[in-house]
């Protein structure tokens, strides 16, 4: 008989680049609902600004214009931001298909779920996997549409999932 262990390891804050990097290495974007938009070095400015002003609350950021691998999403609303990052939504198991995310510690076990209106209509997002640090978030966007790296100026949750024999 097998078991599915959750397992979370947290990432601390590392050394921070001294600048942003340069290049996109991220090159589609989309909203809920709506269609994968092309990421250019003309369009990201306004992406950020359109971020940063609080005029979108939720962008999904990856690679592929399917949006299913390896992507990184933003939910936020009331002053929360909840980022994500899914490492290979492939529906494997085990590290290699690990998810990231943004916590804060004083809420982590928390089943405080929060405001934020999903863009599907449906996820509950909980306080626990939720940061007040706009600029931070704001930060690890960018970053990760330039190299397609977490960026490390920012903690982590790491979660997996893992099937087990008894």
């Amino acid at each position: 008989m097998s078991e599915c262990i959750e397992h979370r390891e947290f990432i601390p804050v590392a050394e921070v680049p001294a600048e942003m990097p340069g290049g996109i290495a991220i090159h589609y974007y989309i909203r809920w609902p709506g269609k994968a938009q092309e990421i250019t070095p003309a369009s990201l400015s306004q992406l950020m600004k359109n971020l940063r002003d609080g005029k979108w609350k939720n962008i999904f950021l990856c690679d592929d214009d399917c949006l299913e691998v390896n992507f990184m999403q933003l939910e936020s609303g009331g002053g929360l931001y909840a980022l994500q990052f899914v490492q290979d939504n492939g529906g494997g198991s085990g590290e290699e298909s690990a998810w990231f995310s943004v916590y804060d510690p004083e809420h982590l076990d928390s089943e405080e779920e929060t405001d934020i209106e999903s863009a599907d209509g449906q996820a509950v997002i909980y306080r626990g996997d939720a940061t007040t640090d706009k600029e931070t978030v704001m930060t690890a966007i960018e970053y990760f549409i330039h190299t397609g790296k977490l960026w490390d100026g920012i903690p982590w949750m790491k979660s997996w999932q893992e099937w087990v024999e008894e």
